[in-house]
């Protein structure tokens, strides 16, 4: 009797969280879905100029800025589309990030985003970088009084502010380390490998460090923030060495996401105090 009872309860509160699990789904999706028409109802101009207006408030509050931002996808997250992801990049150049990584987990066919498909590879671009805007041309900073002050490293006018894009895949993860391990175990017994183990560890991490930029195919400092568009925190396998101190910070797969929201994560990075050592 009671064993009847217990499998009746586990069965009961199995159908309770596959409900509140339902009805949190519905709630994101109807939010999503008002707040979309919403900026379906406004004007292409309206809604850049909100965006411009929020991004304005949000760099006037940020005592730091990441210069790289990394977007990691979940397999199973269908929100995340070419479209947002050019908002995102617009966004991330409008307040002065100067790199941004995609790793899209989905496969084809399930909505992975191929950069090479929203952006230009120009003749000094190496491996997976790529340039935002597309075609370079004057964007919505330039369009913007800033009384001759730098922005983004650029002076109005004199040139056209463009982010670099790099495109990560699961092979750069865990088997792109396990890769220079194995170079470094088979040179072991070279110069090179007996003079890193006789110095002090930070030798042998450069070393690592540089070994593993050459293999992907671009130069980007390591990456302070990261969006993680999933349903829980993970990271499935980013970049394990270079994302050591980087900031995560999770989006809910299903919930809409604008500027605010970006601006939000933005603004919580810059309060966020991260220590180094003792």
């Amino acid at each position: 009797m009671i064993e009847v009872l217990c499998l009746l309860l586990g069965r009961i509160l199995l159908l309770l969280v596959g409900g509140y699990e339902l009805m949190w789904r519905l709630r994101e999706r109807l939010n999503a879905l008002v707040v979309r028409s919403y900026d379906l109802w406004r004007s292409r101009a309206a809604r850049e100029a909100h965006e411009r207006r929020v991004l304005a408030d949000c760099r006037s509050q940020l005592t730091k800025t990441p210069q790289h931002l990394v977007l990691v996808i979940s397999p199973v997250d269908a929100g995340v589309d070419a479209v947002l992801l050019s908002r995102i990049f617009d966004f991330a150049l409008d307040v002065g990030i100067k790199h941004v990584s995609l790793y899209d987990r989905r496969t084809k066919g399930r909505g992975y985003v191929d950069m090479a498909d929203l952006c230009r590879s120009t003749s000094a671009d190496t491996g997976s970088c790529l340039k935002w805007p597309p075609v370079a041309g004057p964007s919505k900073l330039e369009n913007q009084p800033k009384n001759g002050q730098k922005t983004n490293g650029y002076v109005n006018g004199s040139h056209s502010p463009q982010l670099q894009l790099h495109q990560i895949s699961a092979s750069d993860g865990h088997a792109l380390i396990a890769d220079v391990c194995r170079e470094l175990y088979e040179g072991r017994e070279t110069d090179l490998v007996q003079s890193l183990l006789k110095q002090k560890r930070e030798a042998l991490t450069e070393q690592i460090s540089d070994m593993l930029s050459k293999r992907l195919g671009f130069e980007a400092p390591e990456p302070e923030l990261g969006i993680v568009f999933a349903r829980q925190t993970c990271t499935y396998g980013l970049l394990p060495w270079h994302a050591r101190f980087t900031e995560f910070h999770t989006h809910p797969s299903g919930r809409h996401f604008d500027v605010e929201a970006f601006a939000s994560i933005l603004c919580k990075y810059s309060r966020c105090e991260q220590r180094w050592g003792t």
